[in-house]
């Protein structure tokens, strides 16, 4: 982080960013910080969802491999199929980007699920944790730091599955703001808008995912 306020000071002190474009840089920002962050609140829901009631289900060895195939699959090879059935909308953009980071979530839930000690599904069985006792009590407690850890991979591939799909869509954001700065080659917009990205993912990841991956491994030591 240091390096990259650095560096943005020393091209602010040399001229570079005369003649950005704030105001739109600014917007952009905006749209697919919002745009991110209603994606990764449905990925959360489908992904927290799914590996829970897959956990739960007698047929989670069988529905383990599937997952597997499916989350092996290039997210943006699935970018044709949404653009067909939603069009260059909002829409197209925000559940695309769900689905990139819905499978991380996915994967991560399932894999703590399938390396938890035998010993600690016999015990919730015995102290009576069946049915939709077991994903309340033994299930979802046993995810948590899973949710946590494929949130952060999630997020990181959130952002680009954003940024493409805007930069695709050629609507507003940020992908559509580096799309039009960049037409005419590497001026004071796009380099601006390359360090406000970057300081943005920095600042998300280090402010709110790093403090609850400590408190999450705190917790999980005790």
């Amino acid at each position: 982080m240091v390096i990259i306020i650095v560096a943005t000071a020393i091209l602010a002190a040399f001229g570079v960013f005369r003649g950005a474009s704030w105001p739109s840089l600014g917007i952009a920002l905006v749209h697919t910080a919002y745009r991110f962050i209603v994606a990764y609140l449905i990925a959360l829901a489908l992904g927290a969802s799914i590996g829970l009631l897959v956990g739960w289900s007698p047929l989670f060895d069988a529905l383990l491999p599937v997952f597997d195939v499916f989350q092996s699959i290039p997210s943006f090879a699935l970018l044709p199929f949404f653009i067909y059935f939603f069009g260059f909308t909002d829409t197209m953009i925000i559940l695309f980007a769900a689905s990139s980071i819905a499978c991380p979530i996915l994967s991560a839930i399932l894999s703590a699920i399938k390396d938890a000690p035998q010993d600690q599904a016999d015990a919730a069985t015995v102290f009576g944790a069946r049915g939709w006792k077991r994903v309340r009590f033994y299930l979802a407690p046993l995810s948590a730091s899973a949710i946590l850890t494929g949130s952060v991979v999630g997020i990181a591939i959130g952002w680009e599955s954003v940024i493409g799909a805007e930069i695709v869509a050629n609507t507003s954001g940020f992908g559509a703001f580096i799309r039009t700065a960049s037409v005419s080659g590497i001026d004071a917009s796009s380099v601006a808008g390359l360090l406000a990205i970057l300081i943005l993912v920095f600042a998300v990841n280090r402010l709110v995912w790093a403090p609850l991956l400590a408190k999450s491994t705190k917790h999980h030591a005790k």
